[in-house]
This record gives C-alpha cells, structure tokens and sequence, in this order.
C-alpha cells in the first residue's frame, strides 16, 4: 500500500508528464487531476490565478507556445499534501505570449513547482519560471 506522500506525488509527476507537451490529452488531464477551484501561484505575481481562469491561462500557454514539452523531472519530493520538483521544459514561441507578438525563438526553461494536493486533486500550484530568461531566449529584452 503506497502512502498519502506517495500518491501525491504520483499525481502531480502525472499531471506534470501528460499535462505539460501533450495537447491531445492536457484539457482531459485537467479535468481528472485539477480541482475547478484551483489557485495557481504564476512567477510571483501579486494575484494568483483562480479557477477556470488557470485553465485558460494555461490553453493560452499552448496557444503561445504549442509545441511545448516537458523534456525532464529532476528532484521531485514529496511529503503529506505537497509535492516540489525541477523540469525542465522547451518550446517555439509560435504565437502571442504576455502580450508579445510570435517571434518563432525557441525556448528551453528550468522551472520550480510546488503542488498541494488534497483528496486527489491539485488545490494549489506554485509556480517559478525564469521569465527573464525566457524574454531574452524570445528576443524581445538583450543580453546586455
């Protein structure tokens, strides 16, 4: 028998590798694994993102960049209802992001997530990406 830790952590690896590069599948894996009342810690913006307005954030995140993938899970750790790992994720910028027009750039990310889980749903999500980074692998802010 596996422990509440366990499957935690089996449910957000999932959501993670089926959610994240799999346009087929993310809107079902959605549904099955995020509570509708979800609240989603984006880059440490001041608000989270609530609800159905995380899952929209999250189509436009395919709309951006839709050939996104997960390209690896590192460190992932598990302990009661949270659940934190490292991935690493790469796509094309192929359409509008945060209000920048598709540059056809390519990124490849580390990010940070933190996942509550509770009766086997995503209740929260935290979740840190190097957004200036991303902004210099698009093009739209100089290295220098």
């Amino acid at each position: 028998m596996s422990t509440l830790s366990e499957q935690n952590k089996a449910i957000a690896l999932r959501f993670a590798k089926e959610a994240w590069g799999n346009v087929a599948l993310w809107d079902q894996v959605w549904d099955e694994l995020v509570a509708s009342d979800m609240m989603w810690y984006f880059c440490g913006w001041s608000e989270p993102i609530r609800g159905s307005k995380a899952k929209e954030f999250y189509a436009d995140l395919y709309q951006s960049f839709p050939d996104i993938e997960l390209v690896s899970v590192e460190n992932a750790i598990a302990q009661n209802d949270k659940v934190a790992f490292r991935s690493t994720i790469k796509g094309t910028h192929q359409g509008e992001f945060m209000g920048i027009p598709p540059t056809g750039k390519s990124i490849n990310a580390s990010d940070l997530n933190l996942f509550r889980i509770s009766e086997g749903k995503i209740v929260e999500w935290w979740y840190e990406l190097n957004l200036l980074e991303v902004m210099k692998q698009i093009g739209v802010i100089s290295d220098s």
